[in-house]
């Protein structure tokens, strides 16, 4: 969502900075009219012996406040796209670093459960082992007892066997 956000305003900016780069178009081109305006007026000699005369230096002079008029339209222009510029360059860094913060809260979370993953490791590494001893050592006591059992039998068997040839011998005699 925030993706979706943020590409909305980059869109947005673009568009705002495009309808202002054609205002400032459109002023340049209002003062090159003036321009020529003030160039015309300036060729103007009413006078005697082809001089100037008030009137043609008095619209010579209203066609530089209207030059200067709409220099000061355009200066104004330039400083409101340049505050527009600054403002969407800090609100793109801020969420440069609402990103970066969020990428770092999720990173120490990894790092958290990873290490909470290798402590289960361990633990269940080590409980494993004591499990594999307990069945070794369960397992080498039931081969001892087995062993013994063995030996019991034979042991029962062959005093058994000698016990009735005694008994058999007796008998005999």
């Amino acid at each position: 969502m925030k993706k979706i956000s943020f590409l909305f305003i980059i869109l947005l900016t673009f568009v705002a900075q495009g309808i202002a780069q054609d205002r400032l178009k459109t002023l340049t081109e209002e003062r090159q009219v003036l321009y020529s305006k003030f160039k015309e007026s300036e060729s103007q000699s009413s006078g005697i012996f082809g001089n100037r005369t008030k009137d043609d230096m008095q619209s010579s002079i209203e066609a530089l406040k209207e030059i200067m008029a709409k220099d000061n339209e355009i200066l104004d222009e330039l400083n409101n796209l340049s505050e527009k510029s600054k403002s969407d360059f800090t609100e793109q860094y801020n969420d440069l670093i609402q990103q970066n913060n969020e990428l770092r809260e999720k990173n120490r979370e990894l790092t958290e459960l990873s290490e909470r993953h290798k402590g289960w490791s361990k633990e269940n590494h080590t409980i494993l082992e004591s499990v594999e001893e307990e069945k070794t050592f369960t397992l080498s006591i039931s081969a001892v007892v087995a062993f013994l059992l063995i030996v019991y039998v034979i042991k029962f068997y062959t005093l058994k066997s000698k016990y009735n040839e005694l008994k058999k011998q007796q008998r005999l005699e």
